[in-house]
């Protein structure tokens, strides 16, 4: 259901700002900028309070409240000022969901080692992307007969929808295995941890978080791979600036510049989570012995490609088949960024999480105004292509890491003969 009430609201809500708001680029941009900042500081101290309690439900509902309001106020808010408000103090804390249900995912599923748990969170994902295949092309047709008013308004229950299921659902026996995976004991774990996460979630230092191996993973993390981590979260950040800026960008692009339809938008949109879902689950299944580092280097590289192709393209319809671009790469970070993150936190899995969605959530903070900025000045093609200079660097940065432990194997494998 949660994965439901995303599917109908972020492809429309660039276009509820356009059309039924009467937003310029600009304004626009701020909207959404202060919907991801207010979400980043929201997610960070969830995820510090939900590691340090040990109750992720009691949070992951609470966030699924607040979406409730937050959604039902757009069906009548319209003036600037007011929908900025709903933004900062309803949407922005709601999409704390989003990292919360993995975190009590992964305390609530049953799984007996690392690579169970790496694929539960896999199926997870599956399951939000899952809801994506069908969502927009739903919710342009609930568009269609009720306007914004009933979109927003079905959305609402949707996550009201998601609070109950969550309130219902077993938790895992403390003392348990996966219970154990999820992070052990949450009082013990997080012990400089969790409270390392910075308000902005993009500054860490991953020297002072604890060592301590809780279960988390089958091997802890070296002093050399954890050093690591400013680096990857930085280019998540930059893949996850692009990305957001499409999810902005690419309905305006299509209904306004190549001239589509409302279902051009949801059939890119369809495509692309129907294309993600073999993808994530057979990365779900072979996680654990996979090399996260190199995959996630040559995501990067894909989305330089898509970014390049999508500024050339004259047709709406040719965006359709392009979806396989950024359904490798969400696909990919989704499912191996994660999880790699939480590799080298072991025991702080809260913490790892928020990290990992806050990453992608201050690039959506980027992505707003520079959308905005870009779009408004040079026009679509040439913020495409901004896009794919940003995920030319995200690139840089992992195959630093990349390259770095690949000179590394071929010396231990010099040193063994």
């Amino acid at each position: 259901m949660l994965g439901v009430a995303l599917s109908f609201t972020m492809p429309y809500l660039s276009l509820f700002g356009v059309e039924e708001a009467s937003m310029s680029p600009w304004r626009l941009g701020v909207f959404m900028t202060v919907i991801s900042a207010s979400g980043v500081f929201a997610s960070a101290a969830v995820g510090r309070w939900s590691d340090r309690t040990g109750r992720p439900r009691a949070f992951l509902v609470a966030s699924l409240v607040v979406a409730v309001l937050g959604y039902a106020s757009l069906s009548f808010v319209r003036g600037y000022v007011e929908l900025l408000l709903v933004g900062v103090a309803l949407l922005g804390p709601g999409g704390a969901s989003l990292s919360q249900i993995f975190t009590f995912g992964r305390a609530a599923l049953p799984a007996e080692d690392t690579a169970q748990a790496e694929f539960a969170s896999a199926t997870l994902r599956t399951l939000l992307s899952a809801a994506w295949v069908f969502g927009p092309a739903v919710g342009a047709l609930v568009l269609a007969q009720a306007g914004f008013k009933g979109l927003f308004a079905f959305a609402a229950v949707s996550f009201a929808a998601s609070a109950v299921i969550a309130l219902l659902i077993s938790d895992a026996k403390k003392g348990s295995r996966h219970s154990t995976l999820a992070g052990g004991d949450c009082e013990t774990s997080t012990k400089g941890g969790a409270d390392s996460v910075s308000a902005s979630a993009s500054v860490v230092d991953p020297m002072s978080m604890t060592a301590a191996h809780n279960g988390a993973s089958n091997t802890g993390a070296t002093p050399q791979e954890r050093r690591a981590i400013p680096r990857i979260l930085l280019a998540l950040t930059l893949i996850g600036l692009a990305a957001n800026a499409t999810m902005i960008l690419l309905p305006l692009y299509l209904v306004h510049a190549l001239h589509g339809t409302r279902l051009t938008v949801s059939a890119a949109l369809g495509a692309g989570a129907l294309l993600e879902i073999p993808m994530m689950l057979w990365l779900g299944a072979k996680s654990s012995r996979l090399r996260k580092q190199n995959w996630l280097t040559a995501s990067a590289a894909v989305h330089v490609v898509y970014f390049v192709a999508l500024a050339m393209i004259e047709q709406p319809w040719a965006v359709v088949p392009l979806q396989v671009l950024p359904a490798t790469v969400i696909a990919i970070t989704s499912c191996l960024g994660m999880t790699y993150i939480q590799d080298l936190m072991p025991g702080e899995t809260g913490a790892a999480t928020a990290l990992f969605f806050n990453a992608w959530r201050m690039g959506s903070i980027l992505s707003g105004v520079l959308s905005g900025v870009i779009v408004g000045a040079f026009g679509y093609r040439v913020a495409f292509l901004l896009c794919a200079a940003l995920a030319a660097c995200a690139f840089a940065l992992l195959s630093f890491d990349t390259m770095r432990m690949q000179r590394r194997g071929l010396r231990a494998a010099v040193r063994r003969a």
